[in-house]
């Protein structure tokens, strides 16, 4: 199915997409925080024996991170209800007329300088996040083990803030730009691509609960919390990586 989009439809669209990018990004940005308090609070208990004890600190931690992911998933739905109306034409075909195109191309020009100031602060944050945890790694011969914990527990909440603040830059600047990717039917979003993503649609809700059982399943039987966040990156990279294979099987189609 081919979509036929007027200029204003095309305006609607990408004012769309920019509302729906910060609101996205926020939302992300607020589900890899979310440890980071729980990590923190575990890091403070570690110090000695005047602080409150490890287990309470991390039923104040986990309480916390879930208000927190509460907040970002908030986010994710006010952030679809911009988009919602638009959704198809991240899976269907759509065309423009010439003027619009040009417009659309040129807007996107003019976009280019942001994305890739944007997406160079976003590298360097994620590139620096690891510093944190390599630093501590000096000082754990000068430590006794419960201080060697906290601080290097300490640590990674503070790369997850890096990270965090890069991850948010990377989804907006990537949301804006994929808007006019669309419209235009260029790198992820030819048709081929458009229809591989068509594909994976329909199981991204049950990977992600399935994602998110794992996570939860994982972290409460073993109270392992200050490690199981690594499941949210992995699942990310996995969802990427199933993507992609739907949409090589639909070149294969294509060319058949």
């Amino acid at each position: 199915m081919t979509n036929t989009l007027t200029k204003d439809q095309v305006k609607q669209f990408l004012t769309a997409r920019k509302k729906s990018a910060n609101l996205t990004a926020t939302g992300v940005l607020l589900c890899i925080l979310s440890s980071a308090p729980l990590l923190a609070l575990i890091s403070f208990a570690k110090l000695g024996s005047s602080t409150p004890s490890v287990d309470t600190m991390t039923a104040l931690g986990v309480i916390i991170l879930l208000i927190i992911v509460a907040t970002g998933v908030a986010f994710f739905i006010a952030s679809n209800r911009y988009i919602k109306i638009y959704e198809k034409l991240e899976y269907e075909n759509c065309t423009l007329d010439e003027e619009t195109t040009k417009q659309v191309e040129a807007e996107k020009e003019q976009y280019a300088s942001t994305y890739t100031a944007m997406t160079i602060t976003a590298t360097v944050l994620c590139i620096i996040s690891a510093i944190p945890i390599l630093c501590g790694t000096f000082f754990t011969q000068h430590l006794s083990g419960n201080q060697i914990d906290s601080l290097m527990t300490g640590s990674v909440a503070i790369t997850l803030i890096l990270i965090a603040i890069g991850v948010f830059f990377f989804v907006k600047t990537n949301t804006i730009e994929d808007g006019y990717d669309i419209l235009l039917q260029v790198k992820d979003y030819t048709p081929q691509n458009k229809l591989g993503r068509k594909k994976m649609r329909k199981y991204a809700t049950i990977y992600w609960l399935i994602m998110t059982a794992i996570y939860l399943g994982y972290s409460f039987s073993t109270e392992n919390w200050e490690h199981s966040w690594i499941v949210w990156p992995i699942s990310g990279i996995t969802y990427g990586i199933l993507e992609k294979i739907f949409s090589m099987k639909s070149d294969d189609v294509a060319s058949d």
